[in-house]
């Protein structure tokens, strides 16, 4: 299922992106299967965002980060509307698990500290705990972009996953920026500095808790947030040691 989302920019702040006022264009989030996620769990990846499901699991769960104000949990980190042209999925927060702060489980990025400097750059993260592998559905998944602590722009998407077994080598599932709007986030991306912040309601959740991470597609092992050295760097760094290691045998 392919659902395009929107891009919302501020008309404040808009000048730089298009001339006139409020800026509205179609762009959105979209699932790419092509990519295998690798290296999962919180003790080597650090998420930036958690939402986890409690009791009833027929109503969706909810939850949102902001750094307007410091850096913001729960509710009042929550757009409060949908990006224009929208998919009609309002994020209303109550469901991120504690502690709720800048830590493990949250975060809200810079886009020079993931290395992201191009539409393309950009990887969402979704790694989904769901007991026997059961089906979720990503209702919305909102990627929010801000500037000097002001929020300049959205886009967001959604996604049914019948499963949540990734499959063999792989363990998460990863969002990216629809080819065709690359456009405009690329120009939001050229005003500066941007701050990253994730927003997501999912539906039919069971399990918990379900992570979100932005990352900088190809550069890093998806979603672990550590490079991974290419084949000729390790060869290259094997040679190094040999070399070394009969230098030093020499000159015992």
């Amino acid at each position: 299922m392919r659902v395009l989302g929107s891009v919302f920019v501020s008309g404040t702040l808009a000048v730089g992106v298009l001339v006139g006022g409020a800026a509205r264009a179609s762009a959105g989030l979209i699932f790419d299967s092509t990519i295998l996620a690798t290296g999962q769990g919180f003790g080597n990846a650090p998420r930036d965002l958690t939402v986890q499901r409690t009791g009833n699991t027929t109503s969706p769960a909810s939850g949102c980060v902001s750094p307007t104000g410091g850096f913001t949990v729960g509710s009042s980190a929550c757009m409060g509307r949908d990006a224009a042209l929208g998919n009609g999925v309002v994020n209303v927060g109550g469901d991120e698990p504690s502690p709720t702060r800048d830590n493990q489980k949250y975060g809200a990025p810079f886009a020079s500290d993931r290395g992201i400097t191009t539409a393309s750059d950009i990887g969402i993260l979704f790694n989904a705990t769901e007991p026997g592998g059961n089906s979720v559905t990503v209702s919305d998944l909102t990627l929010k972009f801000y500037l000097n602590g002001a929020l300049i722009g959205s886009i967001d998407g959604q996604q049914a996953f019948p499963s949540t077994m990734p499959g063999n080598g792989a363990a998460g599932f990863v969002f990216r920026v629809d080819q065709a709007q690359t456009v405009d986030v690329n120009r939001l991306l050229a005003m500066g500095n941007i701050q990253f912040a994730l927003e997501s309601t999912l539906t039919g959740s069971a399990g918990g808790a379900e992570t979100f991470r932005i990352f900088k597609v190809g550069s890093t092992d998806e979603g672990g947030g550590r490079s991974v050295p290419e084949p000729l760097s390790l060869v290259l760094f094997g040679i190094a040691s040999l070399t070394l290691a009969r230098r030093c045998r020499r000159v015992s």
